[in-house]
């Protein structure tokens, strides 16, 4: 049997409400690869206290484990346990699209992209949640040419860049892609966002902590020096994550 070609290494911390729906739609998009024999499922469990690890053993992927709370550092996990030629990182609240592989491959396989993201939906709809993508979503594709989604690249690219900068307590996947663009300018490669396939995240963050929460947390995070407020455990715990999971 081939080594697999893509790795897609998803972090999880109590996800047992999400990992199943994740891992099933994750399933069927390697099912509609071109070779679902080269496509490896990795699942990072980080200390999860509830069904989270068995669920996504009975799902097929492979279970590895990180003690370290740290987002980054749970990534960097799993893209050392695997053994794929192209890294994908998804979050285990997110559902791809059923042709999402073959379009990675096509991006890779073309030789003229560092890497890239994919589009990224909400599960839900408000006032609050269309203005936050409208201030971050967008001008990220539009001013910058990157987006979020599923972040993929090149193995040899993941290790030049040295990973996912686990001083980092969030925003770790933001640095990750401008540092990947920079790694293909110097190679005169692209950063290639695939708009043809995508991601449906859940709204979960803005269901904790109100619709609006990006903008009450926005003069903190400028206060605290922007990506310096996301080196802080403390405030990344208070006003980013989930205090109760």
């Amino acid at each position: 049997m081939e080594n697999p070609k893509i790795s897609l290494i998803i972090p999880s911390f109590n996800e047992e409400q999400y990992i199943g729906r994740t891992l099933d739609s994750v399933n069927k998009a390697r099912d509609h690869y071109r070779n679902p024999s080269l496509i490896e499922i990795i699942v990072v469990n980080n200390n999860s206290t509830d069904n989270t690890e068995n669920i996504a053993k009975n799902k097929g992927a492979t279970v590895v484990k990180e003690e370290k709370r740290c987002i980054a550092s749970v990534r960097n996990k799993g893209a050392q346990s695997s053994t794929g030629s192209i890294l994908g990182f998804l979050d285990a609240d997110s559902c791809v699209s059923p042709n999402i592989f073959n379009s990675i491959d096509d991006v890779m396989s073309s030789g003229k992209c560092i890497g890239g993201g994919t589009t990224l939906k909400m599960d839900r709809r408000s006032l609050g949640i269309f203005v936050t993508y409208c201030i971050t979503t967008i001008p990220a594709r539009w001013l910058f040419g990157v987006a979020g989604g599923l972040i993929f690249t090149g193995r040899q690219t993941f290790e030049d860049i040295g990973g996912f900068d686990e001083s980092l307590f969030g925003a770790e996947d933001s640095k990750f892609i401008f540092e990947m663009k920079k790694q293909g300018k110097m190679k005169g490669k692209r950063f290639k966002v695939i708009l043809t396939d995508y991601v449906i995240t859940s709204s979960r963050s803005f269901d904790q902590f109100g619709d609006w929460f990006y903008f009450k947390n926005l003069p903190k995070i400028i206060r605290k020096g922007g990506l310096k407020a996301f080196r802080d455990k403390d405030f990344c715990w208070k006003v980013w994550y989930d205090p109760n999971r």
